[in-house]
């Protein structure tokens, strides 16, 4: 076995400039914006980093320009969505809306929520640390340089001095809340600055503020460690509690309170009761009386509100059939007047209360474990979402145990005897097959190509598994020749190093195949002006000599330059890149750190490489991942966050880093694409796929059985490019690979299959675009032979370079599957069940991690500020929704059908 220390150890920390591949500079306006982020685009940040976080679920919070309040530059935190206002963060506590095609995370954000924040900072909210579980912002002092404010990830916020509440009169007063995935707390942390909380909502006229336990009639000036209020709009009672004693107005007609003087320390709000009264009729099981547990959760909230997370990690153990992802929280203890932190001085680590988060539906499923082999408990479900019930958990560190898919380069069952000779028929026909010639010289888009040259691995591949050794080399060398082409960025269509966001691109084609250059359409006759294949070319120029367009259109290559779908994109050209290099092992140490770019890219494991973010488009909490990146609608960000669509091919994204780890001998990386790969199948299972009893989503979605697009805020049975359901369950199915033996089981296929497959049988464009492969696939899990002859009778225009579903498909690869399902073989009828379940007691780690104590604060060394901002600066153009996506895909061409954000909207 492989073990993760705590310092995650990178791949490679090669600056890509070494290997002469092309380097971009963004325009200003799609590159980070510097007054939300710690340096400017194309420097490094105070970590020493390039890179900034594109797919991250709190990225949408500082996508939006300029420092307004923007409701829709939200981040679902779980389990409050979050967003930042002028001087701090507002919060909702969502509730759920379902339709027939949808479930909707509800908020409102004009009345029913919340604001935590700094009464004297300057409005605008910057980014000052992250990693992958959670984000810190920061707001600073009113009219001073951001320079000279302490900006240095994880530093603590000062005890005052003794009998004082606000320290060091002289040092920049500035707001800092860490927000953390899975905390059911806000939490600030003040450098003499003037706390404030307040809301738009009324407070109940009878029991609406208590303090200190005493009840209390707003407006007034009362002085206290704990405030609670009760709120009649969203009937929640929110319990705000403060490090110091301190003097608070509150006022109303919007209940507001705030200090009278500046506070170095820190307050914490919670939501400790969402059905005070019974009259919430989104949050209340029966109303009125209200319900009975939240005193239960009460009590957990104050018990455990010292200690609260300021940053985590994720680090990984990994033996041959099981791993254990470890989520890490770094804590502080809130700061105390003198008597009560002397009080609390003898208290050792293991006596302190650790820290409460909110748990998920696949938390629970599998198992949350501590360190030494014990189980951590749940408390009832604490609050519900989009994505299912909460309960409170408590623990500094959770240890998630996954079994490991027993998958590899080949299905584990083999090829029935009886097929074999059938499969090696359609393999040598296939053995010839070439993409378009555009595509050959690296004249398309980044997606298809990835499809593509995937096929031609997989055929390879089972070239090899046949004996038929002439034809896998034969492949493997075009393979090769390939993968180099684009991986090296010598194609029409270059890859290149983003330096603004920090990340590898396509620079995009403009491809003209009908006017080569040196054509003169209007002084000869049309024919000679006929274009053939080998004279198509891009017309725009690469840098430096041009821009790529990519970076300025989001719709171009299905929005790669914009960070869209770079994990579905990468893991088919990592998985063609393994293939190549487990067939030629010395063109893959040649071209290893070529290779590496893609792993980087979107799997990159440690914050010591500091040309890429750390996991771009993983979500460690979720277990899923999230496929938008930085393109906006309408100029904002997306009210409902960040998407994912075809969880099948994020699935195979994780294969693919499996194998190419395997192939170029790096074991952390083979052993990441693996705990990665059951971790997204695991939450894709549970999220995606709607089995019979699952309790995530209302019962009014059921009967979809699938998921189309996944969001922070919503989910909808669709797709981006179509509704038909041939197009929903189909673009979760795809492709097959060794993986979707694990994925697409048995029993949800015999719901789903019968809804999509019957609309493709009924729509002629279902087979000509090659959509009914993967339904042939899928029948063979419960009848190989019935889907054995279908496969026999298809014709071979739904494997052609233009089908844009059955590009990445062929028919040796199709035969295969069916040829390798269990009943297919004698006495075998039933496939390996997945997954298994594993107890704590088998959880690897025997010691826990350190949880250092919060460095005395001081301030670091002044910081360049950042480059001066045009002023006045344009409002933004007022929001308006993407349209519908059966819109979208009436008015463009179906190869642009994974563009998240099109040339229309």
């Amino acid at each position: 076995s492989s073990s993760a220390s705590a310092l995650v150890k990178p791949y490679s920390k090669l600056d890509p400039r070494a290997l002469n591949v092309t380097v971009v500079l963004r325009e200003r306006a799609q590159a980070p914006d510097a007054e939300r982020f710690i340096a400017a685009e194309g420097k490094m940040d105070a970590t020493g980093s390039f890179a900034r976080p594109t797919n991250a679920w709190w990225t949408m919070m500082v996508l939006g320009k300029g420092p307004t309040e923007m409701e829709n530059a939200n981040g679902f935190q779980i389990p409050f969505i979050v967003w930042a206002a002028k001087r701090g963060i507002s919060a909702a506590m969502p509730f759920v809306l379902a339709q027939a095609n949808q479930v909707e995370n509800g908020f409102d954000s004009n009345i029913n929520f919340v604001t935590l924040g700094a009464w004297d900072v300057a409005v605008g909210h910057r980014v000052v640390s992250h990693d992958p579980l959670s984000v810190t912002l920061q707001w600073d002092a009113r009219g001073e340089n951001p320079a000279d404010t302490p900006a240095v990830p994880g530093a603590a916020v000062g005890a005052p001095a003794p009998g004082a509440v606000n320290a060091s009169a002289g040092w920049s007063s500035f707001a800092r809340m860490p927000i953390v995935r899975g905390s059911p707390y806000l939490t600030m942390e003040y450098h003499n600055s003037i706390p404030f909380f307040d809301t738009p909502q009324q407070l109940d006229p009878q029991v609406g503020l208590t303090v200190d336990g005493v009840s209390q009639t707003c407006p007034g000036t009362f002085a206290g460690r704990k405030f609670e209020l009760v709120l009649v709009q969203s009937d929640e009672t929110w319990t705000i509690w403060l490090s110091h004693n301190l003097t608070m107005m509150c006022q109303t007609g919007g209940a507001t309170l705030r200090s009278t003087s500046p506070l170095t320390g820190v307050v914490r709000a919670a939501v400790t009761n969402n059905c005070t009264m019974g009259r919430s009729a989104f949050q209340c099981a029966r109303r009125p009386p209200a319900d009975p547990e939240p005193a239960h959760h009460k009590a957990l909230l104050e018990a455990h509100v010292r200690t609260y997370p300021v940053a985590a990690s994720v680090d990984l153990t990994a033996a041959e059939d099981d791993s254990v992802v470890r989520l890490s929280w770094l804590t502080r203890q809130m700061p105390e007047p003198p008597k009560e932190a002397r009080a609390h001085a003898a208290e050792s680590k293991a006596t302190r209360m650790p820290v409460l988060m909110a748990a998920m539906e696949h938390h629970r499923k599998m198992g949350l474990c501590a360190v030494g082999g014990k189980t951590l408990e749940h408390s009832t479900n604490y609050a519900r979402n989009l994505n299912g019930n909460l309960t409170l958990v408590s623990g500094n560190e959770w240890l998630l145990p996954y079994s490991l898919l027993p998958v590899g380069w080949r299905s584990v069952h083999g090829v029935a005897t009886s097929k074999r000779e059938m499969v090696r028929e359609a393999l040598r026909l296939d053995a010839d097959w070439d993409p378009p010639l555009n595509y050959q010289f690296g004249a398309g888009d980044p997606y298809n190509a990835g499809k593509m040259l995937a096929r031609l691995g997989h055929v390879a591949i089972i070239a090899d598994e046949l004996g038929e050794q002439r034809i896998a080399e034969r492949i493997g060398k075009k393979l090769a020749t390939q993968v180099e082409l684009w991986a090296h960025g010598k194609g029409a269509n270059r890859f290149v190093y983003d330096s603004s966001w920090g990340g590898w691109i396509s620079c995009g084609c403009l491809y003209d195949d009908c006017r080569p250059k040196g054509c003169n359409p209007n002084g000869a006759p049309p024919d000679t002006c006929h274009c053939e294949p080998s004279q198509a070319y891009c017309k725009n120029e690469p840098p430096p000599a041009g821009v790529c367009p990519t970076t300025t259109d989001p719709g171009l290559d299905f929005g790669n330059g914009f960070y869209n779908d770079h994990h579905f994109h990468w893991g088919y050209h990592m998985y063609a890149a393994a293939v190549a290099a487990k067939l030629d092992p010395a063109w893959g140490a040649r071209n290893k750190e070529w290779l590496y770019l893609y792993a980087r890219d979107i799997a990159n494991p440690s914050e010591e490489d500091p040309h890429f973010p750390v996991w771009r488009n993983k979500d460690w909490y979720t277990g899923w991942s999230w496929a938008s990146g930085i393109a906006l609608g309408g100029g904002k960000p997306y009210r409902n966050g960040h998407n994912q669509e075809s969880t099948s091919e994020s699935i195979n994204a994780y294969l693919g880093l499996q194998l190419l780890g395997d192939a170029l001998g790096d074991a952390a990386m083979r052993d990441w694409g693996r705990a990665a790969l059951a971790s997204e199948v695991f939450s894709a299972m549970t999220y995606w796929q709607i089995a019979e009893g699952s309790e995530v989503y209302p019962e009014i979605i059921h009967k979809k059985t699938i998921v189309g697009i996944l969001w922070q805020n919503l989910v909808q049975y669709q797709t981006w490019f179509g509704s038909a359901p041939y197009m929903v369950h189909g673009i979760q199915m795809m492709p097959f690979t060794p993986a979707s033996e694990f994925y697409i089981q048995p029993k949800w296929s015999f719901s789903s299959y019968r809804l999509g497959a019957r609309d493709c049988f009924l729509s002629p464009q279902c087979e000509k675009d090659g959509w009914v492969t993967l339904f042939v696939q899928q029948l063979a899990v419960m009848d190989p032979a019935k889907a054995w002859e279908q496969a026999m009778a298809l014709p071979d225009l739904v494997f052609s370079g233009q089908a844009p579903a059955g590009n990445g498909n062929s028919r040796t690869a199709l035969l295969y599957w069916i040829a390798t399902r269990p009943q297919m073989h004698h006495n075998r009828s039933a496939p390996r069940v997945w997954p298994r379940p594993l107890t704590c007691e088998a959880a690897p780690w025997e010691e826990e991690l350190e949880n250092p104590s919060p460095p005395p604060f001081s301030p670091p060394p002044p910081a360049s500020p950042p480059p001066p901002i045009p002023s006045p600066r344009p409002p933004p153009p007022p929001f308006s929704p993407p349209p519908d996506p059966r819109e979208c895909f009436e008015r463009h061409d179906y190869a642009d059908y994974r563009g998240h954000v099109s040339r229309t909207v």
